[in-house]
Protein backbone atom coordinates (compact mmCIF):
# COMPACT_ATOMS: atom_id res chain seq x y z
CA UNK A 1 0.00 0.00 0.00
CA UNK A 2 1.45 3.47 -0.75
CA UNK A 3 1.58 5.97 1.46
CA UNK A 4 -1.66 8.04 0.38
CA UNK A 5 -3.62 4.97 0.53
CA UNK A 6 -2.67 4.07 4.35
CA UNK A 7 -2.78 7.94 4.78
CA UNK A 8 -6.61 7.91 3.55
CA UNK A 9 -7.32 4.61 5.77
CA UNK A 10 -5.78 5.76 8.49
CA UNK A 11 -7.89 8.87 8.51
CA UNK A 12 -11.15 6.75 7.82
CA UNK A 13 -10.11 4.15 10.67
CA UNK A 14 -9.78 7.10 13.41
CA UNK A 15 -12.98 9.06 11.94
CA UNK A 16 -14.87 5.81 11.99
CA UNK A 17 -13.70 5.15 15.47
CA UNK A 18 -14.92 8.74 16.55
CA UNK A 19 -18.23 9.09 15.20
CA UNK A 20 -19.35 5.31 14.79
CA UNK A 21 -20.81 6.17 10.72
CA UNK A 22 -19.72 5.97 7.41
CA UNK A 23 -16.98 8.38 6.57
CA UNK A 24 -16.75 10.41 3.53
CA UNK A 25 -14.12 11.71 1.33
CA UNK A 26 -14.51 15.18 2.75
CA UNK A 27 -14.07 14.11 5.79
CA UNK A 28 -10.98 12.14 5.06
CA UNK A 29 -9.58 14.87 3.17
CA UNK A 30 -10.18 17.31 5.61
CA UNK A 31 -8.48 15.38 8.22
CA UNK A 32 -5.31 14.22 5.99
CA UNK A 33 -4.56 17.49 4.97
CA UNK A 34 -3.63 16.36 1.35
CA UNK A 35 -2.84 18.37 -1.84
CA UNK A 36 -5.33 16.31 -3.69
CA UNK A 37 -8.53 16.75 -4.78
CA UNK A 38 -11.79 14.73 -3.59
CA UNK A 39 -11.80 12.82 -6.86
CA UNK A 40 -8.66 11.09 -5.84
CA UNK A 41 -9.66 10.29 -2.13
CA UNK A 42 -12.63 8.84 -3.85
CA UNK A 43 -10.20 6.75 -6.31
CA UNK A 44 -8.08 5.81 -3.06
CA UNK A 45 -11.03 4.61 -1.58
CA UNK A 46 -12.47 2.57 -4.10
CA UNK A 47 -8.78 0.99 -4.49
CA UNK A 48 -9.06 0.17 -0.77
CA UNK A 49 -12.55 -1.31 -1.10
CA UNK A 50 -11.47 -3.37 -4.26
CA UNK A 51 -8.43 -5.02 -1.67
CA UNK A 52 -10.94 -5.49 1.22
CA UNK A 53 -9.83 -2.86 3.74
CA UNK A 54 -13.16 -0.81 3.51
CA UNK A 55 -16.78 -1.47 2.53
CA UNK A 56 -19.46 0.76 1.50
CA UNK A 57 -22.51 -0.12 3.37
CA UNK A 58 -25.00 1.94 1.27
CA UNK A 59 -24.48 2.82 -2.59
CA UNK A 60 -24.93 6.80 -1.04
CA UNK A 61 -22.88 6.48 2.10
CA UNK A 62 -19.53 6.94 3.15
CA UNK A 63 -17.45 3.42 3.81
CA UNK A 64 -15.90 1.70 6.90
CA UNK A 65 -13.23 -0.25 7.73
CA UNK A 66 -13.33 -3.94 7.21
CA UNK A 67 -11.55 -6.21 9.84
CA UNK A 68 -8.83 -6.03 7.06
CA UNK A 69 -8.61 -2.62 7.35
CA UNK A 70 -8.37 -2.35 11.26
CA UNK A 71 -5.85 -5.00 11.21
CA UNK A 72 -3.53 -2.91 9.30
CA UNK A 73 -4.26 0.22 10.85
CA UNK A 74 -3.69 -1.47 14.22
CA UNK A 75 -0.01 -2.75 12.54
CA UNK A 76 1.40 0.19 10.90
CA UNK A 77 -0.37 2.78 13.87
CA UNK A 78 1.99 3.76 16.57
CA UNK A 79 0.04 3.70 20.25
CA UNK A 80 -0.77 7.67 21.61
CA UNK A 81 1.22 9.11 24.20
CA UNK A 82 -1.43 9.56 27.35
CA UNK A 83 -1.40 12.41 29.22
CA UNK A 84 0.53 13.26 32.35
CA UNK A 85 -3.02 12.72 34.72
CA UNK A 86 -3.72 9.83 33.21
CA UNK A 87 0.33 8.36 33.60
CA UNK A 88 0.28 9.57 37.27
CA UNK A 89 -2.96 7.76 37.94
CA UNK A 90 -1.42 4.75 37.01
CA UNK A 91 1.67 5.39 38.86
CA UNK A 92 0.12 6.28 41.98
CA UNK A 93 -2.35 3.04 41.82
CA UNK A 94 0.18 1.08 41.91
CA UNK A 95 2.45 3.03 44.68
CA UNK A 96 -0.19 3.39 46.64
CA UNK A 97 -1.34 -0.21 46.61
CA UNK A 98 -0.12 -2.71 49.35
CA UNK A 99 -3.18 -5.23 50.01
CA UNK A 100 -3.19 -8.69 48.90
CA UNK A 101 -2.79 -10.13 45.32
CA UNK A 102 -6.41 -11.27 44.68
CA UNK A 103 -7.36 -7.72 45.98
CA UNK A 104 -4.90 -5.91 43.46
CA UNK A 105 -5.85 -7.82 40.84
CA UNK A 106 -9.40 -6.94 41.11
CA UNK A 107 -9.10 -3.81 41.34
CA UNK A 108 -6.25 -3.51 38.76
CA UNK A 109 -9.33 -4.77 36.63
CA UNK A 110 -11.21 -1.49 37.53
CA UNK A 111 -8.39 0.78 37.04
CA UNK A 112 -8.56 -0.21 33.45
CA UNK A 113 -11.91 -0.29 32.81
CA UNK A 114 -12.33 3.07 34.50
CA UNK A 115 -9.21 5.18 32.31
CA UNK A 116 -10.59 3.21 28.77
CA UNK A 117 -14.39 3.18 29.36
CA UNK A 118 -14.23 -0.49 27.84
CA UNK A 119 -14.50 -3.70 29.89
CA UNK A 120 -11.42 -5.34 31.44
CA UNK A 121 -9.73 -8.46 32.56
CA UNK A 122 -7.36 -9.52 34.66
CA UNK A 123 -5.62 -13.10 34.39
CA UNK A 124 -3.42 -14.02 37.79
CA UNK A 125 -0.93 -15.55 37.32
CA UNK A 126 -1.61 -19.15 38.91
CA UNK A 127 1.56 -20.65 40.77
CA UNK A 128 3.74 -22.01 37.75
CA UNK A 129 7.04 -20.54 38.60
CA UNK A 130 6.17 -19.41 41.96
CA UNK A 131 7.94 -20.05 45.37
CA UNK A 132 6.16 -21.52 48.03
CA UNK A 133 6.78 -19.81 51.60
CA UNK A 134 4.35 -21.60 53.35
CA UNK A 135 2.15 -25.05 53.67
CA UNK A 136 -0.31 -25.38 56.01
CA UNK A 137 -2.52 -28.72 56.83
CA UNK A 138 -5.69 -28.43 58.84
CA UNK A 139 -7.58 -31.60 59.98
CA UNK A 140 -11.58 -30.83 58.97
CA UNK A 141 -12.36 -34.40 59.60
CA UNK A 142 -10.84 -37.74 60.15
CA UNK A 143 -10.85 -38.58 56.68
CA UNK A 144 -10.16 -34.97 55.23
CA UNK A 145 -7.76 -32.28 55.53
CA UNK A 146 -7.50 -28.94 53.93
CA UNK A 147 -3.94 -27.78 51.98
CA UNK A 148 -2.93 -24.38 52.49
CA UNK A 149 -0.30 -22.98 49.86
CA UNK A 150 1.18 -19.45 50.37
CA UNK A 151 3.51 -18.00 47.69
CA UNK A 152 6.32 -15.39 47.83
CA UNK A 153 4.06 -13.21 46.11
CA UNK A 154 1.12 -13.87 48.51
CA UNK A 155 -1.15 -16.17 46.77
CA UNK A 156 -3.09 -18.04 48.66
CA UNK A 157 -4.38 -21.53 47.43
CA UNK A 158 -6.55 -24.36 49.68
CA UNK A 159 -6.76 -27.90 48.24
CA UNK A 160 -9.47 -30.01 49.85
CA UNK A 161 -7.58 -33.45 50.57
CA UNK A 162 -9.61 -36.87 50.92
CA UNK A 163 -7.95 -39.48 52.71
CA UNK A 164 -8.45 -43.41 52.39
CA UNK A 165 -7.98 -43.49 55.61
CA UNK A 166 -8.48 -42.08 59.26
CA UNK A 167 -5.28 -39.65 60.75
CA UNK A 168 -5.15 -38.55 63.82
CA UNK A 169 -3.37 -34.82 65.04
CA UNK A 170 -0.34 -35.91 65.81
CA UNK A 171 0.12 -37.69 62.09
CA UNK A 172 -1.33 -34.30 60.30
CA UNK A 173 1.66 -32.66 62.27
CA UNK A 174 4.12 -34.82 61.31
CA UNK A 175 3.22 -34.68 57.64
CA UNK A 176 3.02 -31.23 57.45
CA UNK A 177 6.63 -30.56 58.50
CA UNK A 178 7.49 -32.97 55.66
CA UNK A 179 5.94 -30.84 53.25
CA UNK A 180 7.59 -27.78 54.69
CA UNK A 181 10.69 -28.87 54.41
CA UNK A 182 10.21 -30.33 50.53
CA UNK A 183 7.83 -27.38 49.46
CA UNK A 184 9.01 -24.18 51.09
CA UNK A 185 11.73 -22.62 49.39
CA UNK A 186 11.09 -24.22 45.50
CA UNK A 187 8.26 -23.89 43.57
CA UNK A 188 6.10 -26.76 42.53
CA UNK A 189 8.25 -27.64 39.79
CA UNK A 190 11.24 -28.02 41.41
CA UNK A 191 9.41 -30.01 44.34
CA UNK A 192 8.36 -32.81 42.15
CA UNK A 193 11.39 -34.64 42.06
CA UNK A 194 11.93 -34.61 46.42
CA UNK A 195 8.09 -34.61 46.59
CA UNK A 196 8.68 -38.22 44.46
CA UNK A 197 11.38 -39.24 46.85
CA UNK A 198 9.89 -38.38 50.19
CA UNK A 199 7.61 -40.94 50.70
CA UNK A 200 10.05 -43.89 51.16
CA UNK A 201 11.80 -42.07 54.40
CA UNK A 202 8.09 -42.75 56.01
CA UNK A 203 5.94 -45.37 56.92
CA UNK A 204 3.64 -46.61 54.70
CA UNK A 205 0.25 -45.30 55.76
CA UNK A 206 2.22 -42.09 56.10
CA UNK A 207 3.71 -42.34 52.56
CA UNK A 208 0.50 -42.38 50.90
CA UNK A 209 -1.05 -39.75 52.70
CA UNK A 210 2.02 -37.69 51.24
CA UNK A 211 1.26 -38.76 48.02
CA UNK A 212 -1.96 -37.83 47.88
CA UNK A 213 -1.20 -34.54 49.00
CA UNK A 214 1.74 -34.14 46.72
CA UNK A 215 -1.16 -34.89 43.78
CA UNK A 216 -3.41 -32.40 45.11
CA UNK A 217 -0.23 -29.60 45.44
CA UNK A 218 0.96 -29.95 41.77
CA UNK A 219 -2.45 -29.82 40.72
CA UNK A 220 -3.02 -26.32 42.33
CA UNK A 221 0.25 -25.08 39.91
CA UNK A 222 -2.56 -25.55 36.49
CA UNK A 223 -6.13 -24.74 38.82
CA UNK A 224 -4.80 -21.37 40.37
CA UNK A 225 -5.46 -19.02 37.35
CA UNK A 226 -8.38 -16.54 38.98
CA UNK A 227 -9.30 -14.38 36.77
CA UNK A 228 -11.46 -10.78 37.41
CA UNK A 229 -13.73 -9.09 35.25
CA UNK A 230 -14.70 -5.42 35.45
CA UNK A 231 -17.18 -3.02 33.52
CA UNK A 232 -19.57 -5.13 31.84
CA UNK A 233 -22.29 -2.79 32.95
CA UNK A 234 -20.90 -0.91 29.59
CA UNK A 235 -21.50 -3.09 27.40
CA UNK A 236 -25.15 -2.49 26.36
CA UNK A 237 -23.36 1.62 25.47
CA UNK A 238 -20.87 -0.03 23.50
CA UNK A 239 -22.87 -2.15 21.74
CA UNK A 240 -26.17 -0.91 19.68
CA UNK A 241 -27.44 -4.34 19.06
CA UNK A 242 -29.01 -6.31 22.19
CA UNK A 243 -28.28 -9.36 20.66
CA UNK A 244 -24.53 -9.05 20.89
CA UNK A 245 -24.18 -7.67 24.32
CA UNK A 246 -26.42 -10.41 25.23
CA UNK A 247 -23.77 -12.50 23.20
CA UNK A 248 -20.99 -11.08 24.72
CA UNK A 249 -22.07 -11.47 27.98
CA UNK A 250 -22.42 -14.87 28.05
CA UNK A 251 -18.90 -15.16 27.03
CA UNK A 252 -17.81 -13.10 29.79
CA UNK A 253 -19.07 -15.53 32.29
CA UNK A 254 -17.78 -18.09 31.17
CA UNK A 255 -14.00 -18.42 32.41
CA UNK A 256 -12.80 -21.03 29.64
CA UNK A 257 -14.25 -18.63 27.25
CA UNK A 258 -12.38 -15.34 28.09
CA UNK A 259 -9.46 -17.59 28.58
CA UNK A 260 -9.20 -17.89 25.00
CA UNK A 261 -10.66 -14.38 24.33
CA UNK A 262 -7.62 -12.78 26.22
CA UNK A 263 -5.26 -15.11 24.48
CA UNK A 264 -3.53 -16.48 28.02
CA UNK A 265 -0.69 -18.29 26.66
CA UNK A 266 0.72 -14.98 24.41
CA UNK A 267 4.00 -13.24 25.55
CA UNK A 268 3.96 -9.59 25.11
CA UNK A 269 1.09 -7.44 23.82
CA UNK A 270 -1.96 -8.97 21.57
CA UNK A 271 -4.53 -7.85 19.57
CA UNK A 272 -7.49 -9.76 18.03
CA UNK A 273 -9.95 -8.25 15.94
CA UNK A 274 -13.66 -9.76 15.04
CA UNK A 275 -12.48 -13.69 12.99
CA UNK A 276 -9.16 -13.65 14.72
CA UNK A 277 -11.13 -14.52 18.13
CA UNK A 278 -12.81 -17.45 16.56
CA UNK A 279 -16.17 -16.25 15.64
CA UNK A 280 -16.37 -14.81 12.22
CA UNK A 281 -20.06 -12.74 13.14
CA UNK A 282 -18.13 -10.98 16.33
CA UNK A 283 -18.31 -7.80 16.70
CA UNK A 284 -15.39 -7.63 19.02
CA UNK A 285 -11.54 -7.07 19.66
CA UNK A 286 -9.33 -7.82 22.32
CA UNK A 287 -5.91 -5.84 23.49
CA UNK A 288 -4.08 -7.89 25.91
CA UNK A 289 -0.71 -7.73 27.76
CA UNK A 290 1.58 -10.02 29.75
CA UNK A 291 2.21 -9.12 33.22
CA UNK A 292 5.26 -10.77 35.44
CA UNK A 293 8.42 -11.79 36.81
CA UNK A 294 8.88 -14.52 33.86
CA UNK A 295 6.34 -16.30 31.18
CA UNK A 296 6.03 -19.37 33.43
CA UNK A 297 4.71 -17.21 35.90
CA UNK A 298 3.04 -14.46 34.01
CA UNK A 299 -0.62 -13.61 33.79
CA UNK A 300 -2.47 -11.12 31.55
CA UNK A 301 -4.34 -8.01 31.39
CA UNK A 302 -6.68 -6.81 28.58
CA UNK A 303 -9.55 -4.62 27.41
CA UNK A 304 -12.33 -5.52 25.20
CA UNK A 305 -14.57 -3.79 22.97
CA UNK A 306 -16.12 -3.19 19.83
CA UNK A 307 -13.73 -3.13 16.98
CA UNK A 308 -14.12 0.68 16.14
CA UNK A 309 -12.25 1.05 19.92
CA UNK A 310 -9.64 3.33 20.12
CA UNK A 311 -6.91 1.28 19.73
CA UNK A 312 -3.69 3.48 19.94
CA UNK A 313 -4.83 4.85 22.96
CA UNK A 314 -6.08 1.69 24.77
CA UNK A 315 -3.12 0.08 23.87
CA UNK A 316 -1.20 2.36 25.21
CA UNK A 317 -3.07 2.19 28.67
CA UNK A 318 -3.14 -1.35 28.75
CA UNK A 319 0.70 -1.45 28.31
CA UNK A 320 1.59 1.18 31.35
CA UNK A 321 -0.95 -0.74 33.61
CA UNK A 322 0.54 -4.25 32.86
CA UNK A 323 4.07 -2.63 33.62
CA UNK A 324 2.76 -1.13 36.35
CA UNK A 325 1.29 -4.59 37.73
CA UNK A 326 4.65 -6.31 37.10
CA UNK A 327 6.87 -3.48 39.06
CA UNK A 328 3.93 -4.20 42.08
CA UNK A 329 4.80 -7.90 41.72
CA UNK A 330 8.71 -7.79 41.49
CA UNK A 331 9.87 -4.83 43.67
Amino acid sequence: MDDRKAAVLSALVDEHIRTGHPVSSRAILEATKLKVSSATIRNDLAALEADGYVAQPHTSAGRIPTEKGFRYYVDTADPARLRAGTRDRINEFFMSFHHELRSLLKQTSELLTDITAYPAVVIGPGLVGEEIHGVHLVQLGSHVLLMVLVTEAGQVTQELVRLPGAIDPQQVTRLERVLERTLVGRTLAEARGALDETPKELPAGEAGIVTTLADAALKSEADTRELFVGGTSMLASLWEDISKVHFILELLERDSAVMGLVDSQAEGTSVLIGPELGENELDLAVISTSYGVDVRSSGRVAVLGPMRMNYRRTIRVVEEVGDGLTDSLTS
